[in-house]
């Protein structure tokens, strides 16, 4: 998934190899990768608040 916060793009992306989910940041030099930490009990069940009034962009 690539998103975008404060005019930068990340990419959210599951490394296999690692049986992990990373979000990466590309620079000029390169690119950071941020390993992302779950805390929540897995549930098979999700959901999203709406904001009314906000648009958001998902690639």
């Amino acid at each position: 998934m690539q998103f975008e916060v404060n005019q930068q793009e990340y990419f959210l992306n599951y490394v296999e190899d690692e049986g992990r989910w990373y979000v990466f940041r590309p620079t000029g030099s390169g690119v950071i990768r941020i390993p992302v930490e779950i805390e929540a009990v897995h549930s098979e069940h999700f959901a999203f608040a709406s904001e009314e009034g906000k648009k958001r962009v998902v690639h």
